[in-house]
């Protein structure tokens, strides 16, 4: 397997079944033991496509979106929530995504990544896995009791404050460590 994937899969044995999408990617990355399995991996023949043909052209755009904004609260033009709405519906149905939407409009206001296992799938789409590695090493290899400043890692490493954030997360649902509840706050102590 591709060292490219293996931050994405130490991630998702990490998440476990804690979040609603991870159960499908644990399933996968159980699977991972043939030489075919490997290269439909390195094809981004993902876990999370099945669910439209234009999810991965979504995800893409919406992760250009976040680490622009640096936001998990997305706002997009007419134009996106109507080429993708059939994509943005499945998203939603399986709580990677929430949209808001306005009384007597079919256009939603704006998205909410709500799934952290969301954002790390569009990461293996659309961010560095350079990257990737780094942050999930230094989150892996965290001390109990030492705490990660996710704004100065966000300029250390050079990645968008919610996908360190997402990392957090989904470490903290496995018990490893803890995520800061202030808010605004994006700190990680590290727990076991």
């Amino acid at each position: 397997m591709s060292n490219t994937m293996e931050w994405f899969l130490k991630v998702i044995r990490i998440a476990g079944v804690n979040f609603p999408g991870a159960a499908s990617l644990v399933q996968l990355q159980a699977e991972i033991d043939s030489d075919k399995i490997a290269k439909r991996l390195q094809k981004l023949e993902d876990p999370i496509s099945y669910l439209h043909e234009d999810v991965q052209a979504a995800s893409i755009e919406i992760y250009q979106k976040l680490s622009f904004n640096d936001s998990v609260n997305l706002d997009f033009d007419e134009e996106f929530y109507t080429k993708y709405s059939r994509p943005l519906a499945a998203l939603e149905k399986k709580l990677f995504i929430s949209r808001y939407m306005v009384i007597g409009s079919r256009i939603p206001r704006d998205i909410t990544l709500i799934d952290p296992t969301f954002i790390m799938y569009m990461c293996v789409l659309a961010e560095d896995h350079n990257k990737m590695q780094e942050i999930v090493k230094i989150v892996d290899s965290c001390e109990v009791g030492k705490w990660l400043d996710g704004e100065k890692l966000k300029y250390e490493i050079g990645l968008p404050k919610y996908v360190i954030r997402a990392v957090f997360e989904i470490y903290e649902a496995k018990g490893y460590g803890i995520l800061s509840k202030t808010i605004g706050s994006c700190q990680y102590m590290g727990n076991a």
